[in-house]
């Protein structure tokens, strides 16, 4: 991985990426006031990783759909930025699994979400709890008697 500062235009990219994956707004949110620097993949020239002077890996491209997985510093600026429930679950942390958030412990959720999206779990007073994928649809989610993983969990805080 070759890792250096980015040009003017691939922020830019990192930018509207940011915007059309998690909303408008939310490439200003990502990288306004940071030193970044991205990772290049050495045998196709392509930014793989984001990373913040300082405090190390920031986000991730993922190399099937160029769209961002977050890290808990990352999620933490997201939450910062929009008003719940934007991008987020709402959890009941005493019903969580190591890795997973199951459908019964979905308190709240983001009505626009799709399965695949990058989630930001969060408790009811919107402390931090992980970031992960959301597993399935937001109808299913919400209906009654739901079962199954509603999120996989990648990271959580404490871990």
């Amino acid at each position: 991985m070759i890792v250096r500062r980015p040009a003017d235009h691939e922020l830019r990219r990192l930018m509207a990426i940011a915007d059309y994956q998690f909303g408008p707004g939310a490439g200003d949110c990502l990288f306004e006031g940071l030193e970044v620097l991205v990772g290049v993949s050495p045998a196709t020239r392509r930014i793989r990783e984001v990373y913040v002077q300082g405090r190390g890996l920031y986000l991730v491209l993922r190399a099937n759909d160029y769209m961002y997985t977050l890290s808990l510093d990352a999620a933490r600026r997201l939450l910062s930025c929009f008003e719940p429930p934007r991008l987020r679950v709402i959890a009941d942390p005493s019903k969580l699994l190591r890795k997973s958030v199951p459908c019964h412990a979905v308190v709240g959720i983001d009505e626009s979400l799709r399965p695949g999206d990058e989630v930001v779990v969060v408790g009811e007073g919107d402390e931090l709890i992980g970031v992960g994928r959301l597993r399935l649809p937001v109808s299913v989610i919400s209906s009654p008697g739901c079962r199954g993983e509603a999120v996989r969990l990648r990271k959580r805080v404490g871990e």
